[in-house]
């Protein structure tokens, strides 16, 4: 009776039982009873644990959903080899955001705001955030901040994929979709499991912690997307592309060295290399143009008479 099975589940009435019956510790039981309050305990268990891997499966299918989204979007434009009109759909949704009518106070039109806002998908300089905020100023209507916003940003769109050329300007696409979903995915899945492990507290305010958790695990998933589209509007204008350098021939790049000698050195390494004489001078010639107490030319920190002038051949 002192195993767990028995004593969390058999409870008093088959202790008594077995007591009454005297039976040796090491005598097998093949009571009917006791075997029926055994294989009931073992259901019991059983049961609790399935009880339990089930809640764990039904946390886990909130995650696995929003894993399959994410993974297929991310497959879509892996697999795609042009994202221009989705990329552009997502960036002119947050241009739009910046002409919502919360860009309107009570006095009229904020065009600090809106120009502070475009400047942060499309960079511009101090003297081009002026010339948008006195343009936007101007404007009676949100229609027509709209349009010029979204003007704007065609604008240097197409100036920007001329400058790159179209084929660079699609990888550059992906590369700032993808880098955008990746970077924020993994800030969300910290925040998932940051989530799954506190929202158990709230069974004790006779609050169901799965109905919470898939509640909360949805708005942050619609956080995600929306951030996702953010950052993909920064990055986009952001990514800086490094041109390759054309390859020259190595007769022409014998031809066009740089003779310039900054370091002082490359003189002399020139000429040693048609002469096939060594570039630095021997320890002879250095010997000649050095004191005894002077540092040694080998760099070693000692004085020259006590490193290599006693290795000298005698004159």
């Amino acid at each position: 009776m002192e195993d767990d099975l028995m004593r969390i589940f058999g409870g008093e009435q088959i202790g008594g039982i077995m007591g009454r019956l005297n039976l040796p510790e090491d005598q097998p039981i093949e009571n009917s009873l006791i075997s029926r309050a055994i294989e009931q305990a073992q259901v019991k268990v059983e049961g609790f644990h399935f009880d339990i891997r089930k809640r764990l499966v039904e946390f886990d299918d909130v995650n696995n959903q929003q894993r399959e989204i994410i993974y297929k979007q991310r497959r879509k434009i892996l697999e795609s080899n042009d994202v221009k009109e989705e990329v552009k759909k997502r960036v002119v949704k947050q241009i739009e955001k910046i002409a919502e009518i919360e860009s309107f106070d009570i006095e009229g039109l904020d065009a600090e705001r809106i120009a502070v806002g475009l400047a942060e998908v499309v960079p511009f300089d101090n003297a081009s955030l002026r010339q948008i905020k006195n343009q936007v100023s101007k404007f009676q209507s949100q229609d027509e901040v709209k349009d010029f916003l979204l003007k704007v940003f065609n604008d240097v769109y197409d100036r920007r994929e001329k400058e790159l050329t179209p084929v660079v300007m699609r990888e550059a696409e992906k590369f700032a979709y993808l880098g955008s979903i990746d970077h924020l995915w993994m800030d969300h899945i910290d925040h998932i499991d940051d989530l799954r492990e506190g929202v158990t507290l709230r069974a004790y305010g006779q609050r169901d912690p799965l109905i919470e958790f898939k509640n909360e695990a949805y708005n942050l998933f619609e956080n995600l997307v929306n951030k996702i589209d953010v950052e993909l509007s920064r990055r986009l204008f952001r990514i800086g592309v490094a041109r390759p350098q054309p390859e020259i021939p190595l007769n022409l790049a014998r031809e066009n060295v740089d003779t310039s000698d900054s370091t002082g050195l490359a003189g002399g390494a020139a000429s040693a290399a048609r002469s096939g004489a060594p570039a630095f001078a021997s320890s002879d010639q250095q010997a000649a143009k050095i004191g005894r107490n002077d540092p040694c030319w080998c760099g070693s920190g000692k004085k020259w008479k006590k490193c290599h002038y006693p290795q000298l051949p005698p004159n």
